[in-house]
């Protein structure tokens, strides 16, 4: 059938079809030729005197700025730069735990200050630091953030999640007996619970309603529910 249409076509239009077909090669090859000459867009751990105290393999770098990367990529707005190439490891904030096995377990927050972010970061290795652990970036809780006004968003928390913020609980100032109050949130249920001292009640529900103001949860989207803890309290004279 294909042969039959071919030969029912005159010459010209058997020519045109020539040319349509090879402007169709040369414009995928050439989609093709740029897309594999394109410059690499990446993100990359800044060099500074933090870093450098710091023994993190080299993979273990690379696994930790490509993910960072995926994450700017998705999450940060009007992204217009190729490359990211100031993440700073934040002073005091590397932590290391090795393990029983000998393998490593490494926490710490970087700062961009290029796009105004910040990111906790968790990975970690194996004894030889042959196999590096799967990394995961999320967010810090507001206070920690460096450009606080900055929202943010991890891998499997933001800016405004529960578990940032909560628990919370303050007690007396002899720290002993039970809280003035504690707060407790659940993200799936949408409900923030808080037990107060019935000592003073009113006066502890109201501490621990502007400590939840203070944060960026967005309350407008939890049912708060309160409850009234009597039981072994001892309020003194």
């Amino acid at each position: 059938m294909f042969r039959n249409l071919i030969n029912n076509l005159s010459k010209g239009q058997k020519i045109g079809i020539i040319v349509i077909a090879q402007i169709i090669i040369v414009a995928i090859l050439g989609t093709i030729l740029s897309f594999c000459l394109a410059p690499r867009q990446y993100a990359s751990i800044e060099e500074n005197e933090t870093e450098k105290e710091i023994d993190l393999p080299e993979e273990a770098k690379k696994l930790v700025s490509d993910s960072i990367w995926l994450l700017v990529r998705a999450y940060v707005p009007d992204l217009n730069k190729n490359d990211i190439n100031d993440i700073a490891i934040r002073d005091g904030t590397y932590e290391e735990t090795v393990n029983e096995d000998g393998s490593v377990n490494v926490n710490f927050i970087v700062d961009i200050d290029s796009l105004k972010q910040t990111y906790t970061v968790s990975t970690g290795w194996t004894e030889n630091r042959d196999v590096i652990f799967d990394v995961t970036i999320d967010c810090p809780s507001q206070d920690l953030m460096k450009y606080p006004e900055t929202i943010c968003y991890g891998t499997y928390n933001n800016t405004y999640s529960l578990d940032l913020y909560l628990p919370y609980s303050v007690y007396p100032e002899s720290g002993d007996g039970a809280p003035n109050y504690m707060i407790n949130g659940d993200e799936a249920n949408k409900t923030i619970d808080i037990m107060v001292s019935a000592c003073d009640a009113e006066k502890y529900k109201k501490e621990a309603m502007d400590y939840l103001r203070s944060t960026p949860i967005k309350l407008d989207e939890y049912t708060i529910n309160y409850e009234v803890n009597s039981v072994d309290i001892d309020c003194g004279a």
